[in-house]
């Protein structure tokens, strides 16, 4: 996780994970995520910045989101990669108790208009497997 860190600090000019607590979301230009999701995150930490780019994809490369699980946005707390709009007891869950090798979750943009989504696991060599339906 750290090389992630270190490749991040070198791409943007502003320094991720300085604040233990604060979520950094990076989401497109074209984004349509509901603002209602951001709102959300708040019950994790209060501090939330979202951050709107041309482009996400070299962030998602670079941390090692793989392509069947991309979304809207991606998001950072922690140390911890959350891919699209993954529900909020599932971070939590998460949160408690990570998964040995893993970087964080993900909600494909597939699932979002289902009533029950389900949520993967990814791991630090890219692999991933279901974490929960929420």
């Amino acid at each position: 996780m750290k090389k992630i860190i270190l490749s991040f600090l070198v791409f943007f000019s502003t320094s991720l994970f300085a604040n233990e607590n604060k979520m950094q979301v990076f989401k497109p230009l074209t984004s349509t995520c509901p603002a209602s999701w951001y709102e959300e995150m708040k019950n994790i930490t209060k501090d939330v910045e979202v951050i709107t780019l041309r482009d996400v994809k070299a962030i998602k490369r670079d941390v090692g989101v793989p392509y069947e699980l991309q979304s809207c946005n991606t998001s950072f707390l922690n140390d911890f990669v959350f891919e699209g709009n993954v529900p909020l007891a599932a971070i939590k869950d998460y949160l408690a108790n990570p998964v040995k090798n893993s970087i964080g979750l993900a909600l494909p943009a597939y699932e979002n208009d289902k009533d029950r989504k389900k949520v993967f696991v990814i791991f630090e060599d890219k692999t991933y497997e279901e974490f929960g339906m929420y």
